[in-house]
């Protein structure tokens, strides 16, 4: 029989053999082959580590360094590849349940549409730059100057170092972008979505979850949040996470090349990212980037729903007594 038009956070209502539990066993079997890939990541990088920075462990554990800094390279792919394996952790679990067609994952067409997905690309960079160029105006007003003398790094800088980051950041990060949008804009919204018809627990729920995994203070996590819940807005009313992608892979390479620059006199992720400036900035961007995504969205056709053909069970038809 036809499902109902299903929108994006419900899609896994449409999958072959669907039943209520398999959104939570699909939930619990992802985070089983997440950790079997972390072992296997593990054990792969610390040949890696030894022979590049064997001292970063350890002090990563003792507090005395950043689990991500650009002027050490090895965590910047340490701390990729630990993201990015959750998107064959999710694929795995999907064709193990036999939750097809996976591509469901990606959008109510059952693919990556990458038409829209380059379109939204270039809307990104555009409200990536308006997003920071608000956030420095706002800044300027808000904000007291700093010596640049006490904002400078203390450290010397590495440019080689800086390089090798970046070089990692431009291969890796589409795939981290990618992952973190399979999982929180993806995964997590679909199962909620399964059991809950309203979208905003889909949408809210996992946003929240998405900025506190994130180190910074009141204002980054305010600022990811509202990222994370945009996204998931976009997600659903255009039906799949092209938009999430998109904002998230220029949002990171902006982020980082900053980073990996020096230009702010730090060069690791730190719990004081944020600012009520960057709020301002975030907001102003987002608003724009949410509105021109509509607008090609509407203007390309694309649907937002999807009709699947599920199997229904029903009891036999008792036969009249004599």
């Amino acid at each position: 029989m036809e499902t109902e038009p299903l929108d994006y956070h419900s899609l896994l209502r449409g999958t072959s053999a669907y039943r209520w539990w398999k959104p939570l066993a699909l939930l619990l079997l992802s985070g089983a082959f997440f950790g079997i890939l972390t072992v296997v990541v593990t054990v792969a990088v610390i040949p890696v580590l030894l022979l590049t920075d064997p001292d970063y462990p350890a002090q990563v554990a003792a507090g005395t360094a950043a689990a991500l800094d650009t002027q050490r390279p090895v965590s910047v792919l340490v701390s990729m590849v630990s993201i990015i394996i959750m998107l064959p952790a999710v694929l795995l679990a999907m064709l193990v349940l036999g939750m097809r067609p996976i591509g469901l994952i990606w959008s109510v067409a059952a693919r990556m549409r990458w038409g829209l997905l380059g379109r939204l690309f270039v809307i990104s960079v555009l409200a990536i730059a308006v997003m920071n160029l608000v956030g420095i105006a706002a800044g300027v007003l808000l904000e007291p100057a700093t010596d640049p003398a006490a904002a400078a790094n203390e450290t010397a800088f590495d440019a080689r170092a800086a390089l090798l980051s970046m070089l990692l950041v431009l291969l890796l990060v589409p795939l981290q972008s990618t992952a973190e949008e399979i999982v929180f804009r993806g995964l997590f919204m679909q199962v909620l979505g399964a059991w809950l018809r309203n979208p905003w627990f889909a949408i809210l729920i996992p946003s929240i979850g998405f900025a506190s995994l994130h180190i910074y203070d009141i204002w980054g996590l305010l600022a990811v949040g509202l990222l994370g819940a945009v996204s998931a807005w976009l997600t659903w009313r255009t039906g799949g996470l092209e938009a999430a992608i998109a904002i998230h892979v220029v949002n990171n390479y902006v982020a980082f090349g900053i980073m990996a620059s020096g230009l702010t006199g730090e060069t690791a992720q730190t719990t004081g990212d944020g600012s009520a400036a960057g709020l301002i900035g975030q907001i102003a961007g987002l608003a724009l980037f949410a509105w021109l995504t509509l607008r090609v969205f509407t203007r390309g056709g694309y649907g937002r729903q999807r009709i699947d053909l599920i199997q229904h069970t029903s009891a036999p038809k008792e036969r009249g007594t004599r």
